[in-house]
């Protein structure tokens, strides 16, 4: 059986779930054709001769995307046997039109697909959980790393930039994520020796930074640290980053140092508010005390924290979103918070905790499939409206290249006059500026497919 595995878009890094699934299926004498169409065209070739196509949906900008390939796919292939793999695969089972053979797998992949390229036969579930003993990637057939996001050391600067991931699954069951509907507080540790051996052969590809795409580095700290630990050993100059929660980087602090030892530069965290209602709401595990005490023990230990937030949501309200705007300013955070986070609005899929609750302001049967989201509407008619607004300049500011204190700046004051108010002064700090680590492509998870994606596809 000829297996093409695919990807729309994984997070602007070199998909580690194709390279994954190769090793597995290739190990087993299968062929298999990955193409990656976030960076390289369509292989159509590869489309049309192929038995089992698979999509990667990894999350909601890559299901997005997908959705809009798939008429293309059909059209020069409507006999093969379609699997979509990944967090949003359980849900799409709900949202495929098309006129084939359509299998959905959830969760831990590789032998589910391996199963379904021998036999044929559909997998029993949508989701599963048993632990695998897992392959090194196999990214031979991947476009090369420096076609993916870089990492932006300082002005000017830029390193290629390789991505695996030490964990799978997360032990947290925060309300809004969409690795909860599919792993439930599971998460799996991937042996030490075969994240390393994915390393090398990265490092031996070019790359000078590694990104660790756990849920949450921490889910198992003494697995993280062996693994940095002994990267280091092996690759004394490269450096990497690291998502870890807030309830985490407390639990943990003492562990910080030993990240800077060993050559972490930054730290993302998801905030998603500061607002502590909204944060019981979301399930969160910490608070806006919290969150500002974690700021300072990351800076304490030499550390750089990037900050992720979801600021539009039900019960967002203007002086939420002021208020937020506010913190940002106050703990000197507008240089390490990328704009799409200040524009990024609820996302409520198929299966998600959101709907537990029972003060949702939303109709639960109407659900977008466009959007993917159920719909809801702030009760503030002005939220609503400050969000599209948002969601305009920061796509015209980092359209036009600009800094994010500008884009920030313009922010601010647009959240300020939206209901006919003067703009207080900014008032920055006067510290003296310097240049923080990040990703040339901004984190975009939950963020809606841009133009050019959407035209790729």
């Amino acid at each position: 059986m000829r297996v093409l595995l695919l990807s729309t878009y994984d997070l602007g890094h070199q998909p580690f779930a194709l390279a994954s699934a190769a090793a597995r299926l290739r190990g087993e004498g299968i062929p298999v054709t990955c193409n990656d169409v976030a960076v390289d065209d369509l292989n159509e070739e590869a489309v049309a001769g192929a038995d089992l196509i698979a999509i990667h949906l990894a999350m909601h900008t890559a299901t997005r995307l997908s959705l809009e390939l798939l008429p293309r796919l059909v059209a020069l292939n409507s006999d093969a046997t379609y699997v979509f793999f990944g967090l949003y695969a359980p849900m799409a089972r709900e949202l495929i039109t098309e006129d084939i053979t359509a299998h959905f797998i959830g969760g831990e992949i590789e032998d589910e697909l391996l199963g379904l390229a021998k036999t044929g036969n559909p997998p029993a579930n949508d989701i599963h959980l048993s632990k695998l003993l897992l392959e090194t990637p196999d990214r031979t057939d991947l476009p090369a790393l420096d076609e993916y996001a870089r990492l932006q050391k300082s002005e000017g600067n830029d390193v290629v930039t390789g991505y695996t991931e030490a964990t799978r699954g997360c032990k947290h069951v925060c309300r809004h994520c969409p690795v909860v509907p599919v792993y439930g507080g599971k998460f799996f540790p991937i042996p030490v020796e075969t994240v390393l051996a994915d390393i090398d052969q990265q490092v031996e590809a070019g790359a000078r930074h590694i990104s660790f795409g756990d849920p949450d580095f921490f889910n198992g700290p003494s697995h993280g640290l062996r693994v940095v630990r002994e990267m280091r050993n092996r690759h004394p100059h490269l450096t990497y980053d690291v998502i870890i929660k807030v309830e985490h980087l407390l639990k943990h602090r003492n562990r910080l140092p030993e990240l800077k030892q060993t050559g972490c530069l930054f730290i993302t965290t998801a905030v998603e508010s500061v607002d502590d209602r909204t944060l019981t709401l979301l399930d969160k595990g910490h608070t806006r005390a919290a969150f500002i005490e974690a700021v300072s023990l990351v800076r304490a230990s030499g550390l750089t924290l990037s900050p992720t937030f979801i600021p539009f949501t039900p019960w967002t309200t203007l002086d939420d979103y002021r208020d937020l705007l506010s913190v940002i300013r106050d703990l000197d955070l507008i240089e390490n918070v990328s704009p799409i986070q200040l524009a990024i609005r609820l996302l409520i899929p198929l299966g998600s905790r959101l709907l537990e609750l029972e003060d949702l302001p939303l109709t639960p049967e109407v659900f977008d499939r466009d959007a993917l989201s159920y719909t809801w509407a702030n009760p503030d008619l002005a939220v609503d409206e400050l969000a599209n607004t948002i969601q305009g300049i920061v796509d015209h500011g980092e359209s036009a290249g600009d800094s994010r204190s500008a884009i920030f700046t313009q922010i601010w004051q647009t959240a300020h006059e939206i209901d006919g108010t003067d703009a207080p002064a900014l008032l920055m700090t006067e510290r003296p500026k310097m240049f923080v680590p990040r990703m040339s492509e901004p984190w975009y998870c939950c963020a809606e497919p841009s133009r050019e994606q959407l035209a790729r596809v």
